[in-house]
């Protein structure tokens, strides 16, 4: 049953799909960002996975603030200080690999919409229990979309972005959505590291829009 009262489940679920990236140039950065949002893309992760993230975020807040309706946050957050470290650049959700309550209670405490990354029910009852609204499991292509029915069985309340491994595919995304997943997270998969190396934008553009197009078919 899902929170349809929660603006940021309305958001994700309206999204449908949200694209996963980082690169250690400012401008590759925006780039994407820029191409993603041009293609209809609403919701988009910065990965912290390298030393210019806390860098490149700020202008890339700043180039968000000019998109209407975007929703920029950030991705591999681990503990409550990193968080912190972002939401004051401005992030607007958090999202970690794993299950840390600490991070969860902070963003609890602070009002955050927190994603935290989930492999078993236990864990997702968990997150749930500490305010979590979403969660993502990962790596979703080991899990298989059975994994979600599986859990909406016993906690029908959460709802659930699945991350790793799928392809901007019809036949990759439909089964998650069919399952009862609320959108999907796609990153290598969906920018890949040829375009960006070779400054293809284009194709990534191309990319975006027959991602964004499978998602809405399916949606509707």
């Amino acid at each position: 049953m899902r929170n349809t009262e929660s603006p940021f489940i309305k958001q994700m679920n309206q999204a449908g799909l949200m694209p996963i990236f980082y690169h250690s140039s400012e401008e590759v950065c925006l780039n994407i960002l820029q191409v993603a949002y041009d293609s209809g893309i609403r919701v988009i992760e910065l990965v912290n996975r390298g030393s210019e993230a806390t860098k490149i975020f700020p202008s890339l807040r700043k180039l968000a603030d000019q998109l209407p309706g975007l929703s920029l946050g950030i991705g591999t957050i681990y503990h409550p200080y990193e968080a912190e470290e972002f939401l004051e650049m401005g992030a607007e959700f958090i999202v970690a690999p794993v299950m840390n309550p600490r991070l969860g209670e902070y963003c609890s405490r602070n009002d955050v919409p927190w994603v935290p990354g989930c492999g078993t029910v236990t864990e997702i009852w968990q997150a749930q229990e500490l305010g979590a609204e979403l969660v993502k499991i990962y790596p979703a292509n080991l899990l298989t979309p059975e994994f979600v029915p599986s859990v909406h069985a016993v906690l029908p309340k959460i709802d659930i972005i699945p991350t790793g491994g799928i392809e901007p595919t019809l036949e990759s995304i439909k089964p998650w959505f069919d399952a009862g997943g609320l959108c999907v997270g796609m990153g290598s998969q969906l920018i890949r590291k040829d375009w960006v190396q070779s400054g293809n934008y284009e194709q990534l553009g191309k990319a975006f829009k027959q991602a964004v197009n499978l998602v809405q078919q399916i949606k509707s």
